[in-house]
């Protein structure tokens, strides 16, 4: 009797580990496909007088959200921006803006990289 119910214990405590592991490598799949985006983030020139790019690599086609706010959080620029694999770059114009400091993100579904630039 002891025997068949240590046989019953050890028969669903395997089975519950190897579910567990399908679990597991499940959960990479999903986290490694959330954390592909983008990455080494750069504003070149900066500081900039007329226009500057923000350059990034991106692991995959994406669709990125641009923006830049400024120092009050107030939205001056929205765009949104389609990626290749591999360098990627965004051109960005001064326009009507002041001289001062301004703050650029790039959005994907799983992160936001927050950067300064500053225009002349």
């Amino acid at each position: 009797m002891v025997k068949k119910l240590l046989l019953i214990l050890f028969l669903l405590t395997f089975s519950t580990a190897i579910f567990a592991q399908d679990d597991d490598s499940l959960d990479k799949n999903i986290l490694e496909t959330s954390l592909s985006g983008i990455r080494d983030v750069v504003a070149s020139p900066n500081p900039f007088s007329v226009t500057t790019r923000i350059r990034f690599y991106a692991e995959d086609v994406i669709e990125i959200d641009f923006y830049v706010k400024d120092l009050l959080g107030n939205t001056i620029h929205a765009e949104k921006v389609k990626t290749k694999k591999g360098a990627n770059s965004i051109p960005f114009f001064r326009d009507e803006l002041e001289s001062g400091i301004y703050i650029y993100s790039l959005k994907t579904k799983s992160k936001v990289i927050s950067k300064r630039i500053v225009i002349k």
